[in-house]
């Protein structure tokens, strides 16, 4: 059997993951959800059905399904704009694996659950472009745009 280098030391998941994810109730209006998001200054929110992660709703979601239908958000629930099933990764997962899952679903986000289900961060295809960024130290304008940092490591000016 042939010797396999040995793997770089990979971040994991829950390294590079944020931790405060904004959830709403499943049964929360399209308008309490908007709300939120742009109280909470985020572009998606996990919705819950008590502690359970049923789905994601993201900004294009309510756009797309709402905005652009003309249809009033106050009549509307999270539970029928968000995408379903949720594609979940562990936090013990390494950041390629979460990329490849991404790459695999063609998503931009993951969210993380521990070994019970429960809800514990989002890692989004942002966050694995700003490691690999840090990694080449900004030095590489393609991955900074992607990323949205500028070659001195700090954000950008929409945040």
């Amino acid at each position: 059997m042939e010797n396999q280098p040995e793997e770089e030391d990979e971040e994991r998941v829950e390294d590079v993951m944020a931790k405060n994810v904004v959830t709403i109730d499943r049964k929360a209006t399209v308008k309490d959800g908007a709300s939120q998001m742009a109280r909470r200054k985020c572009s998606c929110l996990v919705v819950l059905q008590g502690d359970y992660a049923l789905g994601i709703a993201t900004e294009r979601d309510l756009v797309r399904k709402i905005l652009a239908a003309g249809v009033d958000p106050s009549k509307v629930l999270m539970s029928d704009v968000m995408s379903t099933p949720l594609i979940t990764i562990g936090p013990e997962a390494t950041v390629s694996e979460a990329a490849e899952k991404m790459s695999e679903y063609l998503i931009r986000r993951l969210v993380v659950v521990d070994d019970d289900g429960a809800l514990v961060g989002l890692i989004t295809a942002g966050d694995i472009a700003k490691l690999l960024a840090r990694k080449k130290e900004f030095s590489d304008s393609a991955l900074n745009a992607l990323a949205r940092m500028k070659k001195d490591g700090t954000g950008g000016p929409y945040g």
